[in-house]
């Protein structure tokens, strides 16, 4: 590629990243707290905010404009040069023509289009030559093969669409968390809440409200993360398969039940599965056991990035409130890092949460002033099945609050706005 066609790049995409105005995400702070000697990758979904994240990055630590090289190698300018190639001549002109001496901060956006990638990153971290931050729409960024060429050398950030909290920020709807402001504005959480429950989370979509295009997100990421990577044939059972995933979530699911509904082979039915996992389009949950045995056993659990998404391309017959509102909850879990299972025994339990000191927290949701019966009785069953070990026991309601049985009754709003990892308000 041309000297001043790199250049023109490199200008442009700088020019644009540090002219947007942003609302702020709180995994910025993470990110900052963990920045050092070690590659910052930074993944998630397509459009949930990684590039924003880069922007926010780059004002946060108040930069000089020439120590940051930002390249987006989604450009369509770049599509026909990918490769190591590329690379070594981004960060030749860079060099001569903007900063020769200075260490720099590079900013490399969708870099799993670069085959090999990890090797000239990799590289470049143990030589010390710059700073580094990475997005990707892959969970590739999180393999054996690429934690094995990065290892010790990176951090991974994962970013969701937005929390609840951060969508009453982008609505404009600001607190401090203190009860008597909880309060107050309790009705004007619920209300966003229910808009929250149905519309999901894509910043883009927030904002503008448009619905429309989170069915071409569907199909960006069927086809460019998907359908292109793997060299799919068959796209029209890959959306089959998505869209039955994508209407059945918070449903148990294994490939034979895949393999026997469609009619295809036991690997085909787990190569699309492991293809929209790796997307991050859906994430499968597993049951909890103490033997890795019994888990792979059991069938796993269906959950989907992101409500809204869900509800532009599923096969949905009624409001599905339920399922939205156990699907936003493990959205919440997942968001906090938190290690998840779901238990079954005569009764289900939701949600497990394996905590740091082993301790085990169980969750039920039941999106309703009318909680059933099961619902209690599972929390109970699991309790009495591992004793000590567990610490807390959950119900996620609609609006009761209360404790009971030594169960706590929750909305499931109301804990959404909760600090995972530290005190409560309300």
């Amino acid at each position: 590629m041309e000297e001043s066609k790199i250049l023109e790049i490199i200008y442009e995409w700088k020019k644009y990243q540090l002219s947007r105005e942003l609302k702020n995400r709180k995994v910025l702070n993470k990110i900052i707290k963990n920045m050092g000697k070690e590659i910052i990758d930074i993944i998630g979904v397509r459009r949930c905010g990684k590039s924003s994240i880069l922007s926010l990055l780059m004002k946060e630590l108040n930069l000089n404009e020439e120590l940051i090289l930002y390249v987006d190698f989604e450009d369509p300018v770049l599509i026909n040069d990918l490769s190591l190639d590329l690379l070594d001549q981004i960060w030749e002109v860079y060099r001569i023509k903007i900063n020769p001496d200075r260490k720099p901060y590079l900013f490399f956006d969708e870099i799993q289009n670069i085959p090999h990638w990890e090797k000239w990153i990799r590289k470049m971290r143990d030589l010390e030559k710059a700073f580094i931050f990475i997005t990707g729409s892959s969970s590739k960024l999180m393999s054996k093969e690429i934690g094995s060429a990065l290892t010790g050398r990176h951090i991974t950030h994962m970013v969701f669409p937005l929390s609840f909290e951060e969508y009453l920020d982008f609505k404009g709807v600001k607190f401090d968390k203190t009860i008597k402001e909880f309060i107050e504005k309790k009705f004007i959480f619920r209300k966003h809440f229910e808009e929250y429950l149905y519309e999901g989370g894509f910043p883009e979509i927030v904002i503008t409200g448009n619905k429309e295009l989170l069915k071409q997100y569907f199909e960006d990421i069927l086809y460019r993360d998907i359908v292109l990577r793997h060299e799919i044939r068959d796209v029209h059972l890959l959306r089959q398969i998505a869209n039955y995933c994508m209407t059945n979530i918070a449903n148990q699911m294994s490939y034979n039940s895949i393999k026997n509904y469609f009619k295809i082979s036991h690997d085909k039915a787990r190569s699309y599965i492991s293809h929209l996992e790796e997307s991050f389009l859906i994430f499968q949950l597993r049951f909890f056991a103490y033997s890795v045995k019994v888990q792979e056993l059991n069938p796993k659990k269906i959950y989907c990035i992101d409500n809204g998404l869900r509800n532009a391309v599923s096969f949905k017959f009624s409001k599905d409130e339920g399922k939205l509102a156990e699907n936003i909850t493990f959205l919440e879990l997942k968001r906090n890092d938190k290690e998840i299972y779901y238990w079954q025994g005569n009764n289900e339990v939701d949600f497990i949460v394996k905590e740091k000191d082993n301790s085990l927290n169980a969750f039920n949701v039941s999106y309703s002033d009318k909680i059933k019966e099961r619902e209690m009785k599972g929390l109970k069953e699991f309790a009495n099945n591992f004793g000590n070990k567990v610490a807390n026991l959950t119900i996620l309601t609609k609006n009761i609050e209360r404790v009971e049985n030594g169960i706590n009754f929750i909305p499931l709003w109301k804990w959404l706005l909760q600090d995972k990892q530290g005190d409560e308000i309300g």
